[in-house]
């Protein structure tokens, strides 16, 4: 299992790699930045894809069991602290427990589903096309969740996914558009561990 760890500076070149990806061949109407994580890929995303005047971006959070933990203030002090091999470690037994957990029970999101009314509006006259973004797709629990819950809502979408990176190798939902695959996990800026110097 590798890790890949984004600098500021690399991560906005992700970010910018991830959007010519999906430039290529989709031209979305809504741009999805499912928080936290997916709400500075949505941004960067967005202003990296062509220009559009017509296109939406929204935010939409999405929690699972454990998240609030790990963002404890002395979670992160202590990780600050810790050396990167041990960060690497845990972030490798953290992925493996994730996927072994995802194998035995689906996993299960929770959120607020309330669609701004000018999107709601903009979604009915003719906005069809949604990119949902996020840092990294486990499960794919997430995004199975926030397709589930547009499809319900919504008829006649095209939905496609961008991520920077899928970590297993079986998602409930994959993404679309990756930069990576295979097991690759990517410690971001606003990681609890990542190192600053």
């Amino acid at each position: 299992m590798k890790i890949k760890t984004l600098s500021d500076s690399e991560f906005l070149q992700a970010c910018a790699a991830l959007a010519a990806l999906v430039g290529a061949d989709y031209a979305p109407d809504v741009v999805v930045g499912i928080l936290t994580g997916g709400g500075y890929v949505g941004r960067e995303v967005c202003r990296s894809l062509p220009p559009d005047a017509r296109r939406r971006y929204w935010e939409l959070k999405v929690q699972r069991t454990g998240t609030p933990l790990k963002e404890r203030a002395g979670v992160r002090w202590i990780l600050r602290y810790t050396p990167l091999g041990i960060l690497n470690g845990l972030r490798r037994l953290e992925s493996c427990l994730l996927e072994r957990r995802s194998k035995r029970t689906t996993p299960m999101r929770q959120g607020e589903f309330a669609v701004p009314p000018e999107l709601d509006v903009f979604l009915k006259s003719g906005g069809r096309k949604i990119l949902l973004t996020d840092d990294a797709i486990d499960s794919g629990a997430t995004m199975m969740w926030v397709k589930n819950q547009f499809i319900e809502q919504y008829k006649d979408l095209e939905i496609k996914v961008a991520v920077i990176t899928v970590t297993t190798p079986h998602p409930l939902v994959d993404a679309d558009y990756a930069l990576y695959r295979d097991r690759v996990l990517v410690r971001f800026p606003w990681s609890n561990d990542m190192k600053r110097e």
